[in-house]
């Protein structure tokens, strides 16, 4: 094996050790807090709801260690079973070496890594969460979300495959610096467009109505000097039980 294939599977297995023994180390954790309820939700969260927790917060983290394993040992075989050289020169022969080509080649080996990993998102979804009673999402609402990640991979991905590839015949050695730096743009980009475009594609946002909540959230904001333009409602109802909140945006 040559030395750089070896260093790339020294590092792989290391980090899946490091993974796996972090999840280990947490899961412990968990195990230790599990007898009783700690003192600082005392009052709000009962024994059963706490026990509850915990055996989910186990059952996920277990759940994932084999998802990793799965994913390594996946990435391991592409890597040195020599399908990735088959598949490219299959791939060259048919529809040439161009940019927009390689740029395809890229994208869907990406797209055909993602798919042996759908019957751990499923399970995930309809078992796991379906057991602990958070799932709320239908068949046709779960394949409709993948189907919609896969366009909107296509419709973003693929012109920043090529773009980077472009930059690499562009750049020459400095082709690193200049891909980079057009990623990094392409990330910041995705900050501004996702809440008002990729996001709504998925889930119903709402302006939050005028009231005390409202008021008291604006009042924190001008508390801690964080600018805030809007405060939107999702309705993730249809999907799952559990709730959350975020903020999303660039710079102050």
């Amino acid at each position: 094996m040559p030395p750089f294939a070896t260093i790339a599977l020294v590092l792989i297995l290391a980090r899946v050790i490091a993974e796996l023994w972090l999840s280990r180390f947490n899961q412990r954790h968990v195990r230790a807090q599990a007898n009783e309820v700690p003192p600082a939700f005392r009052g709000i969260i009962d024994e059963a709801t706490y026990r509850r927790s915990i055996d989910y917060t186990l059952a996920k983290s277990r759940f994932g260690d084999i998802a990793n394993l799965f994913d390594a040992g996946l990435l391991i075989a592409l890597l040195f079973s020599g399908v990735l050289p088959w598949a490219f020169e299959r791939f060259s022969v048919s529809l040439g070496t161009s940019i927009l080509a390689m740029a395809g080649f890229l994208f869907v080996t990406g797209v055909a890594l993602s798919i042996p990993g759908l019957p751990f998102a499923w399970y995930a979804q309809f078992k796991l969460e379906e057991r602990f009673g958070f799932n709320t999402t239908t068949t046709r609402t779960w394949v409709l979300d993948r189907v919609k990640g896969f366009l909107l991979a296509g419709l973003l991905g693929y012109p920043l495959l090529a773009l980077v590839l472009k930059l690499v015949e562009w750049t020459g050695t400095n082709w690193w610096l200049w891909s980079a730096a057009v990623v990094i743009a392409f990330q910041l980009l995705l900050l501004l467009i996702a809440p008002v475009i990729i996001m709504p594609l998925f889930n119903k946002f709402t302006p939050l109505p005028e009231g005390a909540l409202r008021e008291r959230l604006f009042a924190l904001a001008q508390r801690t000097n964080f600018p805030t333009r809007s405060i939107e409602v999702m309705d993730g109802s249809k999907r799952s039980r559990h709730s959350n909140a975020f903020f999303t945006g660039f710079g102050r």
